[in-house]
């Protein structure tokens, strides 16, 4: 998906969109609910959102809003989040650990747009153009082995020596969701 919107055939690309609900069962011992493990949505789930929208923006975001509501145990039960780059681009990410919504990522560009659904682990997009309506599907690897597929590309890049746009991807992308901790005042016990 990367290599066609890099391509230009779909236009630039204006605005992502990025939903990850997951209904973690009510557990004040779990870590996901855990303020000492670092636990809530952002760190969770939200750095899949966070990942995908960084991957198809042309740099890191510059501005960010976001809104999070609580659970009691002090950490992010959903959240709201807009991050805006220098570029013009948009990304809104809706994150839940409470109620379940759709893995769903949207990548709009002027002439078309691409849904993935189970972004995390999704294995078929569609692509459709807006210009005529047509659609085409593209179907890549299989789902049950997306963990398989992220420890190969790792043990690549340290084996063969990756590009450095690969770290600077990732420091985006940590940055992203520490700055969006800042906005909340989200502080860990261990920090």
């Amino acid at each position: 998906m990367k290599e066609i919107v890099d391509s230009g055939k779909l236009g630039s690309v204006k605005m992502i969109q990025v939903n990850f609900g997951s209904c973690k069962e009510y557990d004040v011992t779990n870590r996901f609910f855990s303020k000492e493990l670092a636990g809530g949505a952002l760190l969770d789930i939200g750095v899949y959102a966070t990942s995908f929208s960084r991957f198809f923006m042309k740099s890191k975001p510059n501005s960010i809003l976001t809104t999070a509501n609580y659970f009691e145990t002090g950490v992010d039960e959903t959240s709201g989040i807009i991050l805006r780059n220098p570029d013009g681009q948009m990304a809104v990410m809706a994150l839940t650990m409470r109620a379940k919504q759709p893995k769903r990522g949207v990548v709009a560009c002027e002439d078309g747009f691409i849904e993935i659904y189970n972004y995390p682990r999704g294995d078929k997009a569609t692509i459709v153009y807006t210009n005529d309506g047509h659609t085409e599907t593209i179907e890549a690897g299989e789902a049950a082995y997306a963990l398989d597929y992220e420890v190969e590309d790792m043990r690549n890049y340290v084996l063969n020596g990756g590009s450095e746009e690969y770290l600077t991807y990732s420091r985006d992308v940590m940055s992203v969701l520490t700055d969006i901790r800042k906005q909340w005042g989200m502080i860990y016990p261990f920090e």
